[in-house]
């Protein structure tokens, strides 16, 4: 019944790794639209400020975001310790962010 152990290990590896790469994939893409539209705010709070509608603070806009970068980077580094496919889903996870 050896062969069966190693059966349900692999196929273990490969759901996890299947997950891992669906979810860094969506996550990518999520990144990317969330960034595009940061960016837009961005360039018009310039455009704003630059015809004297509005003034921004920019060392707060600065701080804000940085302080989000390291929130997202706790969340996944939690979300990577946690994950109970192991190796499967780094790899896959990885695979996404590459597509």
């Amino acid at each position: 019944m050896e062969g069966g152990f190693a059966f349900e290990a692999f196929k273990e590896l490969g759901f996890g790794g299947v997950i891992g790469f669906l979810l860094g994939f969506t996550l990518k893409r999520v990144i990317k639209l969330f960034l595009f539209i940061v960016g837009l705010y961005i360039i018009s709070l310039l455009w704003l400020a630059d015809n004297g509608i509005v003034t921004v603070n920019w060392g707060a806009l600065e701080e804000f975001i940085r302080s989000f970068g390291g929130t997202f980077k706790d969340m996944s580094q939690t979300l990577i310790k946690t994950a109970s496919f192991g190796g499967g889903f780094a790899v896959g996870f990885a695979m996404g962010l590459k597509m």
